[in-house]
Parts: structure tokens; sequence; C-alpha cells
């Protein structure tokens, strides 16, 4: 379960992206799956996010908050970053973590899968923003 710190956040990056995007902006949807983990997250033998997915998760908060054309995040989004997977470990307790996105032009959308496998439980993340 998130923690009303996590939700804090999560609400606060919408509300700055609404504000950012008055026809659009940021919405995400929290899953947390039960004895799904072996199959919704698979093994890959990668056990965290490498600095490149953190670098285009921190890209996709900056492109939600106003600048959308952001071809790399500035230091503050990669820290944001940081601190969104630090806070979900916190909560989840997860051991393993991929970002994927797809950045469709005036929209993008990603999602950020997470297993702990101690229970087979399965997390997601999952964030779309829109500019219109």
């Amino acid at each position: 379960m998130l923690s009303p710190t996590t939700l804090a956040l999560l609400e606060e990056l919408q509300a700055l992206s609404h504000a950012a995007y008055s026809e659009g902006g940021l919405l995400y949807t929290y899953v947390e799956a039960a004895s799904q983990a072996h199959f919704r997250f698979p093994r890959d033998g990668s056990r965290s996010l490498c600095d490149n997915q953190l670098r285009e998760l921190g890209r996709f908060l900056q492109s939600s908050q106003g600048s959308y054309a952001a071809l790399a995040p500035a230091p503050s989004f990669e820290r944001l970053a940081h601190q969104l997977l630090a806070q979900l470990k916190a909560d989840l307790n997860f051991e393993e973590a991929s970002w994927l996105m797809d950045d469709g032009g005036h929209n993008m959308d990603g999602t950020l899968k997470m297993a702990r496998r101690s229970d087979n439980r399965y997390f997601a993340l999952e964030l779309m923003c829109s500019i219109d």
C-alpha cells in the first residue's frame, strides 16, 4: 500500500502538471497484485533500474511539469525520480523494478513495474501525461 507521503507527492505532481497543461496533465494508476509477480514481472537478470531508466523517469517527470520538449532531465528531476523510487521502495519493499516509457509526441505514458519475490507480489505505477 502506498503511504500518505507517496500519495501526497503524486498528487502534488498531478496538480503542478494540470497547472502547466490546462487541457491535459498527469494521471496515475497504482496496481497491486498478490501472487502475480512471477508472470507480470518475469525475471530478466536485472534487479534494479539502470541509470538510463532513472534518467528516462526523470525526463518523464520533467515533461509532465511543463518542459515537454526536454531531451534530458534537469538534475532536479533526476533527484525527483530517485526520491519517488525511494519512497515506493520504503512503502512496498520491492526487490526488483523496471521503467518502460512511450513518448507519443503530445502524450507520454510509462509504467514503473516492481516485484517483491519473497511473497510473489507485483506492483505497478502507471503514469500518463498529455499536453492537451
